[in-house]
């Protein structure tokens, strides 16, 4: 991640008023236009809220994406604070509170996927079936599925997985990794099911489509996939 890391620096630093709006340059590579991963991922974000604390409508962008770094440290407490305060202004039915509530759910589906499922369904899911933006419910969709997954409801785990896809690809396009995610878990709960030729095609069209090199965690994953699936 050197080229990502020097990209963003010499991008950001001269980042004006106007391309504030575009803080997902704290997320995502400049010249790739893939998103953060581990270690990285915290530190752009803890230099994203430095630069943007004082300024109020970027306080909020700024205090999510910390918050995201935070989840995943599995550190949700500190997350659901932050957050808190990033939504304090803002109405029930803004995508950006949908997507805190989502996040929420997901933050105890591995402890207590019940409750996560109740939040997702019996809380949100009126909310979402009225939301337009195709990102909110991209995420929704994928964690629905994984909460399904959960709790070892696969078929309907993978109708929502394939729903994710469709809207990945609609608003991220095919070769970003969050529709090459989206396509791992939908070929993981296909080969679940006992569709495996249709995941093993869907994980070597991921492969295949990769834009970084063999060294790049979406490739590693990928790869790590189809041995598991080629393994006697």
């Amino acid at each position: 991640f050197a080229h990502c890391l020097a990209e963003m620096a010499a991008r950001n630093a001269a980042m004006t008023s106007e391309g504030r709006r575009l803080l997902n340059r704290w997320t995502d590579c400049a010249t790739c236009q893939q998103s953060f991963t581990g270690a990285l991922d915290v530190e752009m974000s803890r230099r994203c809220w430095r630069r943007f604390r004082d300024a109020p409508r970027d306080k909020r962008k700024a205090l999510g994406s910390v918050a995201i770094g935070l989840r995943d440290r599995d550190e949700n407490d500190a997350a659901d604070r932050l957050e808190e305060e990033a939504h304090r202004s803002l109405r029930r039915d803004d995508p950006r509170v949908l997507f805190l509530e989502i996040r929420r759910a997901a933050s105890i589906m591995k402890t207590n996927p019940t409750a996560a499922l109740e939040i997702l369904t019996t809380r949100l899911r009126p909310r979402i079936a009225q939301c337009t933006i195709g990102v909110v419910r991209q995420v929704y969709a994928s964690n629905m599925a994984r909460v399904l997954a959960e709790l070892d409801r696969l078929q309907e785990a993978e109708l929502f997985a394939a729903e994710s896809v469709d809207h990945a690809m609609a608003y991220y396009g095919p070769e970003s990794s969050m529709t090459l995610t989206s396509k791992r878990m939908h070929a993981a709960l296909l080969i679940l099911v006992g569709r495996v030729d249709e995941g093993i095609a869907i994980l070597e069209q991921v492969h295949a489509t990769r834009v970084l090199g063999a060294d790049h965690c979406d490739t590693r994953d990928t790869k790590h996939m189809l041995d598991g699936v080629s393994a006697p």
